[in-house]
């Protein structure tokens, strides 16, 4: 896939975190596939990819101390998968990473990063299961 500079150069600069999503509001099922073909053809590097994963994900997200850091509502998450063998792994996914998150914004989504404050089993389990559709 190439990196499709005049879609995400634009929307480098309005891009902003959101933890807060409404849950009336499910994301349209033509920008779910645009992600998706991204999260498949977007490989820059070897030892990153992307599974994104549209299922309930309300019990996956922990907060630091109560609510703090927690994300609300979230109608669907993209899990970084990265090979822990690779030196430049973090590198890798935070690229990689970065790239879907400027489609997402390119088709008028709210994303955030979390990195740690999440439950790992059960993303684990949720991209296992997506792994069987080819994520």
């Amino acid at each position: 896939m190439n990196i499709p500079f005049s879609k995400w150069y634009p929307v480098i600069e309005n891009r902003r975190s959101r933890r807060h999503f409404d849950a009336s509001r499910p994301i349209e099922d033509d920008k779910l596939a645009a992600l998706d073909t991204v999260c498949k053809e977007f490989r820059p590097f070897p030892s990153a990819r992307l599974c994104l994963v549209v299922e309930s994900v309300t019990d996956i997200f922990k907060g630091i101390i109560g609510s703090y850091g927690k994300i609300k509502d979230a109608p669907a998450f993209i899990a970084f998968v990265g090979n822990m063998n690779s030196n430049s792994v973090q590198e890798e996914l935070g690229y990689t990473g970065e790239g879907v998150i400027l489609e997402a914004t390119a088709l008028g989504l709210n994303t955030c990063w979390v990195a740690g404050f999440f439950k790992h089993e059960s993303v684990a389990s949720l991209v296992e299961s997506m792994e069987t559709n080819g994520c």
